[in-house]
């Protein structure tokens, strides 16, 4: 292909080369990155550069989002759980004001704050299971996330079609802390990880 045309869409390079689509829109991203392909937002994807040596040297080696999203589901929901066993009371003071924080955050348009409060709210948690091996794992995936380039773009683009911190999950996840319902708060956990998965899974990049 020539510097400037237009790729096949998501759906034709997913059956071209027999994978998902979430496959295809991560390698897209990652390419992006790499200063191979221009994403334009409601047009498609174009190629940019032709020569691989142009690439960001070593961004392979970075996880893809999904991948960290796959991981903090099964990590997270694991640290609700034993959250939900040993929070203590200030730290539970602590985790509603650190949601009505997000909340106003989130009411003000101010998605900075918002995802800042949502990052502290998840590490709290992870922080409140009292194991520092789950606290360590958890915020190197949230770290990960930051750190990615891959990830970054990837959060980028989903925040240009509406993608946002779920109050109403994070509401719930807090519930079944107050509550000290190990079960409820490993499902509420997953079950709000699992959504900004399927969420990532499902936007467009053309």
């Amino acid at each position: 292909m020539r510097r400037g045309d237009r790729l096949s869409s998501e759906r034709e390079l997913a059956s071209r080369f027999d994978v998902s689509r979430q496959t295809v829109r991560e390698a897209l991203v990652a390419l992006e990155v790499a200063g191979i392909v221009e994403i334009r937002l409601g047009s498609g994807v174009y190629v940019r550069s032709t020569t691989v040596t142009e690439a960001h040297p070593g961004y392979e080696d970075e996880p893809g989002p999904l991948e960290i999203l796959e991981a903090r589901k099964s990590f997270e929901g694991e640290a609700a759980a034993l959250a939900a066993e040993r929070i203590g009371n200030e730290e539970l003071q602590q985790l509603q004001s650190r949601l009505r924080l997000m909340r106003e955050a989130a009411e003000k348009g101010d998605t900075e704050q918002t995802e800042d409060h949502d990052r502290r709210f998840h590490l709290a948690i992870a922080e409140a299971s009292r194991n520092s091996a789950v606290h360590s794992t958890v915020d190197r995936l949230w770290r990960l996330r930051s750190k990615s380039e891959i990830s970054r773009s990837f959060h980028a683009r989903a925040r240009e079609q509406g993608s946002k911190p779920n109050i109403a999950d994070h509401e719930r996840i807090l519930r079944a802390l107050v509550r000290r319902e190990p079960e409820a708060a490993r499902d509420a956990m997953r079950t709000h990880i699992g959504r900004v998965y399927d969420e990532f899974s499902r936007f467009s990049l053309a």
